[in-house]
């Protein structure tokens, strides 16, 4: 009889030990489960919020039914939408022809980019699509 209870004892702790360990572990997913709700809850938040600026921000993001007519005020979102991406280009453009000059003239990189305000990586992209 000492030997069933030799082994009944350590299967009993064994037994114990594997239900706590479960327990535990139940407790953790479901503290998980409930941040990986709140996570993605945050998410689609902040999908619609980014879906409002696209709105707002880029006219030609909203799509147009063939059926309906352009109006006086999308005419002007997409002639101001033209004209800073005008800008934006023709801003670029200067940049890029003085950095240009600037190399040229021996400067290096990183006098050009502390120079101009720009980071050093701009430089380096500037200068090599110029030699392509």
């Amino acid at each position: 009889m000492s030997e069933g209870l030799m082994f009944l004892l350590p299967g009993l702790m064994f037994l114990f030990i594997i239900f706590w360990q479960t327990r535990k572990d139940r407790l953790y997913l479901f503290e998980l489960e409930k941040r990986l709700e709140e996570k993605e809850k945050r998410l689609y938040e902040l999908y619609d919020a980014v879906e409002d600026i696209l709105r707002n921000a880029i006219p030609e993001a909203i799509n147009v039914l063939p059926d309906e007519s352009i109006t006086n005020n999308e005419v002007q979102q997409q002639d101001t939408y033209r004209n800073l991406r005008q800008n934006i280009d023709e801003g670029y453009n200067e940049k890029r022809k003085a950095v240009i000059l600037m190399y040229k003239s021996g400067s290096t990189e990183e006098e050009i980019a502390r120079k101009l305000g720009i980071g050093k990586g701009e430089v380096k992209l500037i200068l090599g699509l110029k030699n392509n």
